[in-house]
């Protein structure tokens, strides 16, 4: 457990998770371009180098205040010991307000942690909705929501949803995706020839991205069905799988065969979506990976029976497309369909992390 100084802090910001880290670093910057002290807290959930140390280097975030080194438990193992260390730090520096992002473990041990002490607690990425309550993301997101006390959300329907969930108006403020702060900051290096060097990753052909880690998936059945319908595509082009830990671990102990697709580490967050703006498609169950390639203009098929963010179906250049037997077809169609540009997304501008900081200011 890393030590902290004497120092108090009206403000913290809670991370655990690889989501969490790129939504903090334009916020988190934004507060201290400004002289505003925060206590900056790692939960350690996500304890991967490749998906923790690297990307806090590529955003340029610096080195959490704290980080509580929970890691490598069960979900409710990692939710309790988060809350009772949480709850020592967050007394002992004196914090006021408490802000949490997207949907993990942390964010949810971050959002009782603060109702259980009085702190007011600011949600960044309020009000997603997949309707799905065997994802755990959908239960925390809905909880977090429930007992945070200012909710800043990505998207109107967002708002919509909240306030079909009888939440006060008062509460909600519209303020755009935050995620899209982090790529525009960092676009130019995203979409650079010179970054991006095929030959690392033994790339000899036009090549599809593949990302699981969803617990869904992770399951025989499921994931026979994915690897069974992309590799039909592997005479032609190459299938990378910057395996998350869940999919490595999950590989190893069933002697899944991964011999047609090219598996790497998960990479730094430059590095990643470069790879994914030069694929011809990305097969994908993340939530956040949705939105980067809807921004990004590539063509993206969700490996999952809804989402979350359905904006990126409606404006931008994302499929739902289950995991059933039709995978081929759906991917034969994807690459056969000539894509149109996205359609422009309200609030999509780089500014979020100016509004929220307006916001927090304004209390």
């Amino acid at each position: 457990m890393v030590k902290v100084t004497e120092k108090k802090f009206d403000t913290a910001m809670l991370v655990g998770a690889r989501p969490n880290f790129v939504k903090v670093a334009p916020l988190l910057n934004k507060f201290e371009e400004n002289n505003l002290n925060v206590l900056f807290i790692h939960t350690g959930q996500h304890w991967d180098k490749n998906m923790s140390e690297d990307i806090f280097r590529d955003l340029g975030l610096r080195e959490p205040d704290v980080n509580l080194n929970i890691q490598n438990k069960s979900m409710n193992e990692q939710l309790g010991s988060m809350v009772f260390e949480l709850d020592k730090y967050l007394d002992y520096k004196n914090v006021k307000s408490l802000f949490v992002f997207g949907d993990v473990t942390s964010t949810l041990a971050g959002a009782i942690t603060a109702k259980n002490n009085s702190i007011k607690c600011f949600h960044v990425e309020a009000g997603l909705r997949s309707g799905n309550l065997d994802m755990p993301e959908e239960r925390n997101r809905m909880m977090v929501d429930t007992i945070s006390d200012k909710l800043y959300t990505p998207s109107n329907d967002a708002v919509e949803n909240l306030i079909a969930e009888n939440i006060p108006i008062k509460k909600i403020k519209n303020v755009g995706n935050i995620m899209i702060d982090t790529l525009i900051r960092n676009y130019d290096e995203i979409v650079s020839v010179e970054n991006f060097k095929p030959s690392e990753f033994s790339i000899e052909r036009d090549y599809f991205v593949l990302t699981l880690h969803r617990p869904t998936n992770l399951r025989d059945q499921n994931l026979e069905i994915i690897f069974s319908g992309i590799s039909e595509f592997t005479n032609n082009y190459d299938v990378l799988i910057p395996a998350h830990p869940r999919l490595k671990d999950y590989v190893i102990k069933n002697k899944i065969d991964t011999s047609k697709f090219k598996v790497i580490e998960p990479q730094p967050y430059i590095k990643f979506l470069g790879l994914v703006n030069n694929s011809e498609l990305c097969l994908t169950d993340s939530g956040g990976l949705q939105e980067e390639t809807t921004f990004l203009n590539k063509k993206c098929l969700t490996l999952r029976e809804e989402t979350e963010r359905p904006i990126t179906v409606e404006k931008g250049t994302n499929k739902v497309i289950g995991v059933n037997k039709n995978i081929i077809d759906e991917v034969n169609s994807a690459l056969n369909t000539k894509l149109a540009s996205r359609e422009e997304i309200e609030l999509w501008d780089g500014k979020t992390s100016d509004r929220i900081f307006e916001d927090f200011n304004e209390r």
